[in-house]
């Protein structure tokens, strides 16, 4: 199953969250702990949002709980580009009320797919010996930077968290989305 996932940890009651998308129209979700799990495993699952044609999107968390960022192509084919931030005060425009969706056929059968290669992997004595303990992936925090402007501490974006300032630029070859101080594109490195 291919999809873009953002774990954003523990949030309290009403911190809202920002998603910028650039491509095709895309299902965002946000939803807790638990139902990222029946997400993964193609389960019906509860969450803000669904299929979105517009950008920016804001939603808000109900509850206090660790919650995830979802970014999925609704026909799994296309592309979609995505970023995501918190606002310190901004009213969500999607329902606050979170809907039950239903796997897609094709979420079905990636994990059926995936599943099935699983289990035709050779499983030997020597190869559960040598398994290597799990390693648990550390969050890494959001990127931080100085407002240019106004010279507030703000997280990297679109925008400055404080005085509004555009602190991202498209590069002219590739049109990816890059730091307004970047002297070279971070996908194409062709000189900004």
């Amino acid at each position: 199953m291919n999809f873009t996932h953002y774990d954003l940890g523990g949030l309290e009651k009403g911190k809202t969250v920002e998603v910028v998308l650039n491509g095709n129209a895309a299902n965002v979700f946000l939803m807790d702990h638990e139902n990222m799990a029946k997400y993964v495993k193609a389960k019906p699952f509860k969450a803000i949002g669904g299929r979105m044609t517009f950008s920016p999107i804001r939603m808000q968390t109900i509850y206090e709980a660790h919650w995830h960022l979802v970014i999925d192509l609704p026909d799994g084919y296309g592309s979609v580009k995505s970023s995501y931030r918190f606002l310190k005060s901004a009213a969500a425009n999607i329902s606050l009320r979170p809907d039950i969706f239903r796997p897609t056929e094709a979420q079905i059968n990636a994990v059926k797919s995936a599943a099935e290669l699983e289990a035709k992997k050779p499983k030997s004595a020597l190869d559960k010996e040598k398994k290597e303990p799990e390693k648990r992936l550390e969050r890494i925090p959001p990127a931080q930077v100085t407002c240019p402007s106004c010279e507030a501490l703000t997280m990297l974006g679109k925008f400055c968290m404080e005085c509004g300032l555009l602190l991202q630029k498209a590069c002219q070859s590739c049109e990816s989305i890059n730091p307004m101080q970047g002297k070279y594109c971070i996908e194409c490195g062709t000189k900004m």
